[in-house]
């Protein structure tokens, strides 16, 4: 899924990324809370709940991996010169990030396999991983997404949409899409669904925002909205 649109200057649209970036830092900044409500707590919550941030924990490794794989090393040969510094910052910034990743990871999975001493850890951590996450998120909106939309093709924006839905587990497809669709301009969510199959792009914007709202409210409680 991808948009194919173009921005008046004939730049490749490049807000479905946007999408993306505010439905991750909404699910991180909202997980600490989500370990809390579910420590101490029924087993069948604390796994709901570590099952769910296994998913977004993911799909952010997925979005940096498809990153550095498909859209950096292009602007690497494309962009002007002046950019690179701008290219090797957010690649240096993955990096740090998937450092951060991994040990926020060893600590979810400690907590699902029910150590509640792991909780705190595990808040901490995603707490540290919002705190560095969100301007990491907005200096690839203000400088990299720009040169996305100037030296990228649409078929190779694409590619990026792809991969990060590929990655996505096929029974967390309609959720997924749910949480993109939360916070989303109509019209990108259009754009985004411009290449899915008829029935998808008919079936998506009705089925899943429900399926995400019951997600949310297992995970979040009644009072995330």
């Amino acid at each position: 899924m991808g948009p194919t649109t173009t921005t008046p200057d004939g730049a490749v649209d490049t807000r479905d990324m946007v999408v993306v970036h505010a439905a991750l830092l909404r699910e991180i900044r909202w997980a600490p809370a989500a370990v809390a409500r579910a420590t101490p707590g029924p087993a069948r919550r604390r796994a709901r709940t570590a099952r769910h941030l296994r998913l977004v924990l993911d799909m952010l490794g997925h979005h940096h991996d498809g990153e550095d794989r498909l859209l950096l090393p292009l602007l690497r040969e494309r962009a002007p010169r002046d950019a690179l510094r701008t290219v090797e910052a957010r690649e240096h910034e993955h990096a740090g990030i998937e450092d951060r990743l991994a040990r926020v990871e060893e600590a979810r999975g400690r907590w699902g396999d029910g150590d509640d001493d792991a909780a705190p850890a595990l808040a901490a951590g995603l707490e540290a991983l919002h705190d560095e996450l969100a301007p990491h998120l907005r200096a690839e909106e203000r400088e990299v997404l720009p040169l996305a939309g100037q030296y990228l093709s649409g078929s190779e924006w694409r590619a990026i949409g792809d991969a990060g839905v590929a990655a996505v587990p096929s029974s967390q497809l309609v959720t997924v899409f749910g949480m993109l669709m939360h916070d989303a301009d109509p019209e990108v969510v259009r754009g985004m669904l411009a290449h899915a199959p008829g029935p998808a792009r008919l079936l998506l914007p009705r089925i899943a925002p429900r399926a995400y709202a019951r997600r949310r409210r297992a995970v979040h409680g009644p009072e995330r909205s």
